[in-house]
């Protein structure tokens, strides 16, 4: 079960237990491990004592404002694949499950909140997914169960946010209500591991009502509020679901007669709340049960819940989570647990695996070293280098000869953020119209900017102030933009995490809040007027679908577009702002939404959606790119979430003329690009670069064909 699901009324009850357990949170260690990769969802092949695969669902390559990534491990969570074609979502996804045929069928389903698609579903081990949803009326889902039915089938079971339940099989098209809706929500749902023999199904609401079906969901019968207090969790034991397990509000609960009693285990776990339990497969041999406390993780007993034992998992409390609820969200045991020992353990921590039944974990890392972003030389014809920067890895990556082959970069200068952990850093850019050597500028976490002027060799890191009126700690850059005349007004936009937009006037020396656009955090990108030393205009935007603009040099910002930029803001859009390069005559602006891209041709006046079916209404955009010679050829590349790399002819007044999918391939091969990036001398060269996890791809042909450059390791 997914504890971050919880309905408000669910979350005001525990409010009063929560706020005593504050005291308790504080003395923690609430140090992310670095990377930080929070898993939302996990899901385990059957088999996995023989195939070794997992799938986790986690936030994407670059912060916690862009879309969430479904991952595959089939090395126990050695290395990872990204698995994007087709996952088109916008929100957060809520679970993933794996068929009990999986070794056969491929199979695996994935679920989101919101109003998507609700339920993904692939029939190749994720290589690729459409939507699974036909009859659901509500598709905010919160959990999805399977139970195995027959040799080769099995039923799911699957609760959105309305409170009703339904349900559908490994032969059926569609979905159908088996519990209609009602005012309490299902929370959890568990199935019994003889389902083929019992065909019990179990859910619990948020006022802690537990319904049990023993004819697979077609009757129900209420048991009340047996623990009285709120269900967080249930496991049924094999053994024709005579016992059950609850994790609770109260601590453990248990039955032996099928759910007619439940009495609380008197164990010797801490007084808090109890949010997974799971139990062994071979329980009737072994009587091993799982769980975790809402601060201490993982507990084990060997005899039946009776007595337990804390094996440390290495997972702390983060206090970066929406609440301490969603800290620790799924507990699992390998289906081949007699064999390979295996025990799983999802957190905002990250992911946490135990191979010899739960005693020694080790923490499996699923976004080190992953490539956040790029950067052209603006003398790329002539020097060919391009720069790249990594999340919790080396930090820098240079090339000298188009992306071919890569060097570390110097940490010289970035010491003191090195002393903090990796050197994660998030956004790269050169100056343009520099007299000399190119000047690259950088930032990394922990408040810190960087000047190179020997591509990325060394570096001059100047320290961004806090500002505690906005927001306590330090300033984390999600993205920059510089002035077109840097050389001259020395001019930088930063769009942070938690600060809003700041502004140097002086080359980083100085800072200043932008006000309006300061009250409104999580920036998610920033462009800068091509003609700023004369319009002073630029734009920005954050991940509730805000635009925002200054034509004064950031004194003053406006809201813009908040009548036309439609956009289903409860799933944090993520949104991208691009300007055209012919901005002083042809007054162009594209912002990218999850609901299509919008243009205005008044310099953010006035907006309007483009229709065209590749990029409008309901797709998701992820970046908008002008060719620097957008005047002549007309060219505009834009990156759409699940379906590829559109190459678009767009006249100056933003129409598309024709559109092609030149990220088709790479979608194919599981590659869909976090960032990409246009020579500034596409005209002549006709040369895209674009990163996915840990490599970086070229095409020399504007898109047409791509190759891998060298890994960054």
């Amino acid at each position: 079960m997914n504890k971050r699901f919880l309905s408000k009324k669910v979350q005001w009850i525990t409010a009063i237990f929560i706020t005593h357990l504050m005291f308790i949170v504080t003395c923690l260690d609430v140090l992310a491990h670095n990377p930080h990769d929070p898993v939302l969802g996990l899901g385990i092949s059957p088999n996995f004592v023989n195939d070794k695969t997992l799938f986790v669902a986690t936030y994407g390559e670059l912060t916690d404002w862009s879309y969430p990534d479904i991952m595959r491990s089939t090395n126990g969570g050695l290395t990872w694949t990204r698995l994007p074609n087709g996952m088109d979502n916008r929100g957060k996804f809520s679970s993933i499950r794996v068929s009990p045929n999986f070794s056969s069928d491929n199979t695996v389903f994935v679920t989101t909140l919101g109003t998507g698609p609700g339920v993904y579903k692939s029939t190749n081990r994720g290589n690729s997914w459409q939507p699974f949803n036909t009859g659901l009326l509500n598709r905010h889902v919160t959990e999805l169960k399977i139970a195995r039915s027959g040799a080769t089938d099995y039923v799911l079971f699957l609760a959105p946010g309305g409170g009703e339940l339904y349900r559908s099989s490994s032969t059926q098209a569609n979905w159908s209500i088996v519990l209609e809706p009602s005012s309490a929500m299902i929370s959890v749902i568990a199935v019994s591991p003889d389902f083929m023999q019992d065909s019990t199904v179990i859910v619990a609401r948020t006022t802690g009502n537990l319904l049990i079906s023993t004819d697979g969901g077609t009757q129900w019968n209420d048991k009340g509020i047996p623990a009285g207090a709120i269900i967080y969790d249930i496991t049924i034991a094999p053994g024709n679901a005579k016992e059950i397990f609850l994790a609770t509000s109260d601590g453990v609960y248990y039955s032996n007669d099928r759910g007619d009693t439940f009495t609380r285990k008197p164990a010797n776990l801490p007084v808090e709340i109890i949010n997974n339990i799971a139990v062994s497969p071979n329980y009737l041999i072994d009587k091993t049960v799982f769980c975790t406390t809402i601060t201490h993780a993982v507990y084990k007993s060997t005899n039946g819940g009776n007595s337990w034992v804390l094996h440390k998992s290495g997972a702390v409390i983060t206090g970066q989570s929406p609440s301490i609820l969603n800290e620790f969200s799924e507990l699992q045991i390998s289906n081949t647990f007699s064999t390979d020992r295996a025990v799983f353990f999802s957190t905002y921590d990250g992911l946490f695996v135990s191979t010899d039944s739960g005693v020694v974990w080790t923490q499996k890392q699923t976004r080190q070293n992953l490539v956040t972003g790029l950067a052209f030389s603006p003398h790329f014809k002539d020097d060919r280098r391009v720069i790249a920067t990594t999340y919790s890895g080396g930090g820098f990556y240079t090339s000298a000869d188009s992306g071919s082959t890569w060097a570390l970069g110097s940490p010289v200068g970035w010491e003191e953020v090195i002393d903090k952990g990796q050197l994660s850093s998030f956004d790269v850019d050169f100056v343009q119209n520099h007299a000399g050597t190119p000047v690259a500028v950088a930032t990394a976490n922990h408040s810190k900017l960087g000047f190179s002027n020997d591509y990325g060799e060394n570096w001059n890191v100047l320290s961004i102030p806090q500002f505690p009126d906005i927001a306590v700690g330090d300033v984390y850059v999600n993205v920059f933009a510089l002035s077109p005349n840097f050389d001259i007004d020395q001019e930088i936009y930063l769009g942070s995490r938690t600060q809003g937009v700041l502004q140097t006037t002086d080359g980083g020396i100085s800072w200043r809040t932008t006000g309006e656009v300061a009250a409104n955090k999580d920036i998610s990108s920033i462009a800068v007027s091509p003609n700023y030393a004369k319009d002073k205009t630029a734009f920005a935007a954050n991940i509730w679908g805000e635009v925002w603009r200054t034509q004064n040099g950031g004194d003053n910002w406006s809201r813009i577009g908040s009548d036309s930029i439609i956009t289903p803001i409860t799933l944090r859009p993520y949104m991208w702002i691009a300007i055209s390069p012919q901005f002083a005559t042809d007054r162009l602006v594209l912002v990218g939404t999850n609901n299509g891209v919008f243009r205005s041709t008044n310099g953010g006046d006035k907006w309007e959606p483009i229709t065209n079916p590749r990029i409008g209404p309901s797709t998701v955009i992820q970046q908008i790119e002008f060719s620097p010679n957008f005047g002549n050829d007309n060219t505009v590349f834009v990156n759409v979430r699940g379906k590829g790399l559109y190459r678009l002819n767009m006249n100056s007044l933003g129409w598309v003329k024709s559109t092609s999918n030149v990220g088709l391939s790479l979608l194919n091969k599981n590659i869909q690009f976090t960032e990409f990036r246009i020579s500034p001398n596409f005209s002549q060269d006709a040369t895209l670069m674009g990163a996915s996890m840990k490599s970086v791809y070229i095409s020399t042909n504007g898109g047409l064909t791509w190759k891998e450059t060298g890994k960054l390791q």
